[in-house]
Formats: structure tokens, C-alpha cells, sequence
């Protein structure tokens, strides 16, 4: 392989690899935006309740 065809080897697989990413975090912003929000916030040991304030927390 010459110089140019490496380079462009290099471009293309910048681009494949950051578009991959994009699409695996776009991916999963659209899976948790249509989970219930109690799921997409709550955690298995602790769950804050999502209308509670301050005094409440204390």
C-alpha cells in the first residue's frame, strides 16, 4: 500500500469507528427515553422519588 491509500484507509476508519459510536449512543438515549421514568432513573438499591424536595430528602 502506498502513502494515499493509507491515509484514506486511516479517514475511513476514523469516520466508521466515530459514526459507530454516534449510532451506539444515539442507541441508547432512545431506549432509556422510552423506558418508564421510574426505570430509567431508579436503581435496584436505592430509588429517590422523582417529586420529592429538599426537606423531604433529609
Amino acid at each position: 500500500m502506498n502513502v494515499k491509500t493509507r491515509r484514506y484507509l486511516a479517514i475511513f476508519m476514523t469516520c466508521t469507528v466515530t459514526l459507530a459510536l454516534y449510532g451506539t449512543a444515539a442507541y441508547r438515549v432512545e431506549q432509556a427515553r422510552m423506558q418508564p421514568r421510574n426505570y430509567a432513573s431508579c436503581n435496584l438499591e436505592r430509588c429517590m422519588p422523582h417529586n420529592a424536595t429538599l426537606n423531604a430528602l433529609r
